[in-house]
C-alpha cells in the first residue's frame, strides 16, 4: 500500500460552480460532501482511493491511498481523476492540475485523515476506510513502529559507492552495489529476490546504512514505495499480532526493517521466552516475503533472537548479509561532521574538540562514531547551551566492577589445572591459525571440535561458554555466539523433521561454539532411527561448518567413550578430549566462598569449616552434584538465613552485617539431608 498527498485545482464547467466558496454555499457544502464519498469508494478498479482533507473554493488538498506494484505520477494521477469526473459529470469539473504530490508515511496519511473526519464538510465511511487501509495496526504495545521516508529519490552507482564509503560501511555493501546496479537486471519490480541482515553495532549505525541500501534499490526499480516501516523492541508478547501482519502486508513493494536484539530478557531465559516470537516472525515473513523487502538489524554485542530467526528463514529465503565497516580517522572525522551538521551542531565544535572526542583509536566503525556524537551532544547541553551545568558533578554510586573480561572469569575458576593448561593452547592454536590464514600460509582452516567428559557440575558448559567469548574477543570466532542444545532441539517426531532442526542448530551457531551436551541421547530413546539421522546430520553439518562452527559435546566419561565408539565418523572429527574430574572438598569450599563474595556474604572461618565438612561427606557420594550442589547448598541457606532474620528482629532493626552473615544452623537444609540420610535397599534405620 502506497500513500500520498496532493494538491489538485479544479476547472469548472459552469462559471456559476467556479465562483461557489464552501463558506458561503450550503449546496455546494453538500456537494463537495458527495465527491468526497464517491472518491473514497475507490477508482481505477478500487485500486486508488481518493480522500478531500481540506477545500478552498476549486482547489482541494488530497489523499491518496494506492493499493498495487506502480509508483504514482502526477500524470498518472490527472488521467485517474479526469476519467472519474467525465464518468461523474454531476460535480461539473472539465479539468484538473495536480500539484504537490509527494509519498507519505501511514502515520501522516492517518492523522490528516483523522483530522478530515472531524469535518462536516466530507463524507466517508471513516471506520470502513481505516480498516481496508491498515491504519489501525500504527500501535501496538508489544513492538514498537517508527516510518520514515528514504530521503533520497535517485542515486547513480558512483554516488551510492562514495555515500557507502563515506557512511563506513563494509565491502560487503560494495559488492551489493554491484549486484542493484548490474545491466543484466531487469530494472522493474517483480519482486522481492533478496532479503537482508545488517550486522552492526548499534540501531542507528544499521538504519543509516539501511537507508543507504533502500535508495539504491528504489533507484534501481527493486522497490516502488520509498515508504520504510522499522520495527524494534519486539517483547516476547510479540506473536499472533495481526498489527504485525497489517505492517508486512501494507510494506509491499517497500520495506520493513525488523531489529531483532528485543527486550530485556535474562541470558538464560531468552531464547525459551522468544521460541513464538521467532516461529510467528518467521511464518509472517515468509508469507509477505514476496512483495516486501525485509532487511534484518542484529546488533553484534546484542544478537537477542537473530541467530534463531534467521536460521529458521534461510531454507525459504535468500539472505545476504552486510556490515557495517570500519575507516581511519580522517575518514571517521568526516562522517562524525557529517552527523553533526544534520543536528545543526557542527559549528559548536574545532576539529580539535572533535579529534579529542575520538580518544586514541585509529580506526572507526560507524556505531564508533554515533556513540561519540551521543556523547558530544549530552557534553554540549551542560557545557555550552546550559554552561550554569558545567561545573556540576556527576552523581557518583560507587558498586563492585564486575568482571566483562572472558579470559579473566575463565582463569578465576577454581580447580581444573590440567584443564586449564589443555584449554589454553586449544586458544593459543586458534589464535595462531587465524594469523597463518591472515598471512596466507594456510587455505584452509583446521577444524577443531571437542569433547568435554564429567558428571554434572563440572564447569563443562561453563568453559565452551567462555571459550566462545574469549574465542569471539579475539577475532578467531566471528561472533562468539554460544548456542546450547540437546536431544529435543536436535532430534523431531517425524521424518525428515530431524535433518532440518539439526542444520537449524549449526546456523544459529555460525560464527561461535555448539554445544550438544548429553550427545550420546541421540542414540537412545523411543526415536533411535531419528537420533541416527541427527548424528549423521551432525557429521555432515560439521564438515560443511568446518570454517565458521567449533562443536563441543560434552556428557557423562562412560556414556560419551560408548557413544564415539560407535560413530568413527564422528570420533575421527574431534580434535580434542578434556576430561572434567569431580571436585574436591577443598575446591568445592573455594567455589562457595567464591559463590558468596559475589552475592555479598561475608563467610566466617566458622561457616567455612562447617561447610568443608559438609563437602566431604557428600563428595564420596555418586553424581552429586559438584558446582550445583554448592549453589543449591547456599541458595538453601539464604532461604534459612532469611527466615531466621525475620523471626529474630521483628519489630527491630536488621542491619546489614545481619544480611551479609551466616549462622552454622542456616546449613541445615534439605540438599544436605538428602545425602546424610541415604539408605541402602534392604537395610532399615
Amino acid at each position: 500500500m502506497l500513500f500520498y498527498k496532493f494538491q489538485v485545482t479544479c476547472e469548472f464547467k459552469s462559471p456559476k460552480n467556479a465562483s461557489n466558496s464552501f463558506e458561503n454555499s450550503r449546496a455546494f457544502k453538500f456537494q463537495l460532501g458527495e465527491l468526497s464519498g464517491a472518491l473514497s469508494e475507490g477508482i481505477d478498479g478500487d485500486k486508488v482511493r481518493v480522500l478531500i482533507h481540506r477545500s478552498r473554493q476549486n482547489v482541494f488538498q488530497m489523499l491518496v491511498a494506492v493499493n498495487g506494484f506502480q509508483e504514482l505520477t502526477a500524470a498518472k494521477l490527472t488521467r485517474l481523476l479526469e476519467k472519474f469526473f467525465a464518468d461523474h459529470d454531476e460535480f461539473g469539473v472539465k479539468g484538473v492540475k495536480i500539484k504537490d504530490l509527494q509519498e507519505i508515511t501511514t502515520t501522516k496519511f492517518s492523522k490528516i485523515f483523522d483530522r478530515a473526519n472531524r469535518s462536516e464538510n466530507f463524507n466517508f465511511d471513516y471506520y470502513q476506510i481505516n480498516q481496508d487501509l491498515g491504519l489501525d495496526a500504527l500501535e501496538n504495545r508489544t513492538f514498537k513502529l517508527t516510518e520514515i521516508i528514504c530521503p533520497v529519490k535517485r542515486l547513480p552507482f558512483e554516488t551510492a559507492k562514495k555515500d557507502a564509503q563515506n557512511l563506513l560501511a563494509d565491502e560487503t555493501f560494495k559488492e551489493e552495489f554491484e549486484r542493484i546496479y548490474s545491466k543484466e537486471n531487469v530494472h522493474h519490480f517483480y519482486g522481492q529476490p533478496v532479503h537482508y541482515k545488517i550486522i552492526a553495532g548499534n540501531t542507528s549505525a544499521a538504519l543509516s546504512l539501511s537507508n543507504l541500501l533502500v535508495a539504491t534499490l528504489y533507484t534501481n526499480k527493486r522497490l516502488v514505495s520509498r515508504r520504510i516501516n522499522i520495527i524494534t523492541n519486539v517483547t516476547d508478547n510479540c506473536y499472533d499480532e495481526t498489527d504485525f501482519e497489517k505492517i508486512l502486508e501494507n510494506a509491499a513493494g517497500g520495506t520493513v526493517i525488523i531489529e531483532l536484539s528485543g527486550e530485556k530478557v535474562s541470558a538464560g531465559q531468552f531464547a525459551h521466552a522468544y521460541e513464538q516470537v521467532v516461529e510467528f516472525v518467521s511464518e509472517t515473513v515468509k508469507r509477505y516475503q514476496r512483495n516486501t523487502l525485509c532487511i534484518f538489524i542484529e546488533l553484534a554485542d546484542k544478537p537477542g533472537f537473530a541467530p534463531q530467526l534467521i536460521a529458521r528463514l534461510q531454507d525459504d529465503l535468500h539472505i545476504i548479509e552486510l556490515h557495517e565497516g570500519a575507516g581511519n580517522r580522517e575518514t571517521a572525522l568526516s562522517y562524525l561532521k557529517d552527523l553533526l551538521s544534520d543536528a545543526d551542531s557542527a559549528t559548536l565544535y574545532t576539529d580539535a574538540e572533535l579529534l579529542e572526542a575520538m580518544g586514541d583509536k585509529l580506526t572507526f566503525s560507524a556505531s564508533d562514531i554515533f556513540n561519540v556524537r551521543e556523547k558530544l551532544f549530552n557534553s554540549s547541553l551542560k557545557n555550552k547551551t546550559y554552561p550554569a551545568y558545567r561545573e556540576v558533578d556527576r552523581l557518583s554510586v560507587k558498586s563492585e566492577e564486575k568482571s566483562n573480561d572472558a579470559y579473566a572469569d575463565f582463569q578465576e575458576m577454581i580447580g581444573l589445572t590440567e584443564q586449564k593448561a589443555l584449554i589454553e593452547q586449544i586458544i593459543a592454536a586458534h589464535r595462531v591459525q587465524k594469523m597463518r590464514m591472515d598471512m596466507n600460509l594456510d587455505k584452509q582452516k583446521t577444524a577443531l571440535h571437542m569433547c568435554f567428559t564429567g558428571t554434572p557440575g563440572t564447569a563443562k558448559t561453563t568453559v565452551a561458554r567462555l571459550i566462545s567469548q574469549i574465542l569471539g574477543r579475539d577475532g578467531v570466532l566471528k561472533t562468539g555466539r554460544f548456542v546450547e542444545c540437546g536431544r529435543a532441539d536436535l532430534v523431531a517426531k517425524y521424518v525428515g523433521w530431524t535433518a532440518k532442526a539439526v542444520r537449524t542448530k549449526f546456523r544459529e551457531a555460525r560464527g561461535g561454539v555448539l554445544f550438544i551436551d548429553e550427545a550420546y541421547s541421540l542414540s537412545d530413546g523411543e526415536h533411535a532411527t531419528f537420533g541416527d539421522e541427527a548424528i549423521n546430520t551432525i557429521v555432515q553439518e560439521m564438515e560443511n561448518h568446518r570454517d565458521d562452527v567449533i562443536v563441543i559435546f560434552a556428557g557423562y566419561p562412560d556414556k560419551m567413550k560408548d557413544f564415539l565408539d560407535r560413530n568413527e565418523g564422528l570420533r575421527s572429527r574431534i580434535a580434542f578430549h578434556i576430561n572434567f574430574p569431580d571436585y574436591t572438598a577443598e575446591e568445592l569450599t573455594d567455589i562457595f566462598k567464591l559463590m558468596a563474595k559475589r552475592r555479598g556474604f561475608n563467610i566466617s572461618d566458622e561457616i567455612s569449616e562447617h561447610c568443608k565438612k559438609i563437602f566431604k561427606r557428600v563428595a564420596k557420594k555418586k553424581n552429586f552434584g559438584n558446582g550445583r550442589f554448592v549453589r543449591t547448598l547456599l541458595e538453601q541457606a539464604w532461604l534459612k538465613q532469611a527466615q531466621r532474620i525475620i523471626k529474630e528482629n521483628e519489630g527491630g532493626t536488621v542491619t546489614k552485617e545481619d544480611l551479609t552473615s551466616f549462622k552454622v544452623e542456616d546449613f541445615d537444609v534439605n540438599v544436605d539431608k538428602k545425602y546424610l540420610n541415604e539408605r541402602k535397599l534392604g537395610f532399615i534405620r
